[in-house]
């Protein structure tokens, strides 16, 4: 019983750790290929720049998200 609840805990931990590495490494890697930079701590506020920012970090969380779920449920 309590295997399948650690086998539980861990994929819920793995629905979220997962895209969220994925997010955040290919956000980096697509804004390195189109030279964009915006740190949002240290420059000025610009919103199209956060928009832009959230947004790519937002579909590549939410594909990867959807691409953790199938193997997942495709595993069991």
């Amino acid at each position: 019983m309590e295997i399948n609840k650690s086998n539980q805990s861990n994929q819920s931990i793995l629905i979220f750790v997962i895209p969220l590495l994925t997010a955040y490494f290919g956000s980096k890697v697509i804004f390195h290929l189109f030279a964009f930079e915006y740190l949002v701590f240290t420059d000025t506020f610009d919103i199209l720049k956060l928009l832009i920012d959230i947004s790519v970090f937002g579909v590549l969380f939410y594909i990867s998200s959807l691409g953790v779920g199938y193997f997942i449920r495709a595993k069991t």
